[in-house]
């Protein structure tokens, strides 16, 4: 990687810290971390007997034509068997900094490079980087050199993609306008549909997007309510434990579609908006008319006040998909898409817990649980494919039409 490229990146990129075990979840905790080839060899040669002892009995090999994604350790309890009870990384510990994967020294980094210029992000499924990126009002995007980034450039195992394509000084003043739109006054609303617009000029395509009147966004955006209500009930309630067992208080977890329990934050907050909603005991039209009334009343004020989470959020994952969003005609569109759909999902989430009469929404809360949901959907390429193709058929594959979930 060239010293003299540029890095386009958010300001809170600079900010970022692993607050190790205070943190409220743990990235080795939930998926199976993968290994590079070298790290690999490492572990598995290591003259320390614990980790060549935990090596052997965990660590495997996974895609043998990848040398980033070469092995992969078995979760243990869904944990990394190198994690510690004080939920510290035992690798780490024993053998320092230089020793960890490419993987775990780049989390929660992500590092896109065209040529001389290069795009940094976070992965909003770590906690402490989602706190810091969805809680800053008027959110800067830097323009800065790699030697002005040594807290993010710290290792020499830090990954970067290298795209194969150069960007265009068409397509960078597109990046820059994005840029430019995301802090200006507009609701997330208006100003995704004006990206959506620029992004089809600059491939000459016919504009995406239709216009609406007011009451024709109120009367869609009502039938979405209605509908999105439905199916992500559906979705985030149906695999909880049975209703005899939701009465209690004492059951260990939840149940995945193997029978065997996970007690992410995700499906925490899932048993947490079920019973808040009383989604299981009530009659199906009576939960999704009691949504809709919560969510005009207490939940709108909210979005209406705190737009820039949705901004801020936004921007992290442009500058995260850059790569693909500049070298596909189509992508932008699916890429928000994407996007609505999590904060949908999101806003779903924390409407049902909003039934509570004294509940209030807080940022802090909001980040928590698009934090969750992020961590265990949007890193399920599969689950998040199926899911936005069932939006997609909803809406008949109007983009400006779940646009209005924003409204």
């Amino acid at each position: 990687m060239q010293t003299n490229q540029n890095f386009f990146l958010p300001e809170y990129i600079q900010d970022f810290k692993c607050i190790g075990k205070d943190c409220i979840d743990s990235c080795c905790v939930g998926w199976n971390i993968k290994i590079d080839k070298a790290t690999y060899k490492k572990y598995k040669n290591s003259t320390n007997k614990e980790i060549k002892s935990i090596s052997q009995k965990s660590l495997i090999k996974d895609d043998l034509k990848s040398n980033i994604n070469y092995g992969k350790l078995v979760n243990e309890n869904n944990c990394c068997p190198f994690l510690t009870k004080e939920k510290l990384c035992n690798a780490f510990k024993l053998m320092g900094q230089q020793s960890l994967s490419i993987g775990c020294s780049t989390y929660p980094r992500e590092i896109t490079t065209f040529d001389k210029i290069g795009f940094i992000s976070g992965s909003l499924s770590c906690p402490e980087i989602a706190r810091l990126c969805l809680s800053k009002r008027n959110l800067n995007i830097k323009t800065l050199k790699k030697k002005k980034l040594p807290n993010i450039f710290n290792s020499h195992n830090v990954f970067s993609l290298q795209t194969k394509k150069k960007l265009s000084d068409k397509k960078l003043r597109f990046v820059e306008e994005v840029f430019s739109k995301i802090n200006d006054n507009s609701t997330i609303f208006k100003t995704l549909k004006r990206i959506i617009i620029s992004y089809d000029k600059i491939n000459s395509s016919e504009s995406s997007i239709n216009n609406f009147s007011k009451s024709e966004n109120e009367k869609i955006k009502k039938k979405l309510l209605h509908t999105d209500a439905n199916i992500l009930a559906t979705f985030c309630f149906s695999k909880l434990v049975d209703r005899s067992k939701l009465g209690s208080q004492s059951s260990n977890g939840l149940a995945d579609s193997k029978g065997e329990f996970r007690d992410s934050r995700f499906r925490k907050i899932c048993k947490k908006s079920a019973f808040k909603s009383d989604y299981l005991f009530s009659p199906k039209t009576t939960f999704v008319e009691q949504f809709t009334n919560i969510y005009n009343t207490k939940f709108q004020k909210f979005r209406k006040e705190n737009d820039f989470i949705f901004k801020n959020y936004f921007i992290n994952e442009f500058l995260k998909n850059i790569d693909s969003i500049m070298n596909s005609k189509n992508s932008l569109n699916n890429f928000i898409r994407s996007i609505v759909f999590f904060i949908t999902l999101t806003d779903f989430l924390l409407v049902c817990q909003l039934f509570e009469d004294n509940k209030k929404l807080t940022i802090s809360s909001y980040v928590e649980v698009l934090s969750a949901v992020l961590k265990s959907i949007n890193h399920s390429s599969k689950a998040t494919h199926e899911l936005i193709n069932l939006f997609r058929k909803l809406d008949k594959n109007n983009l400006s039409k779940r646009l209005v979930a924003l409204y």
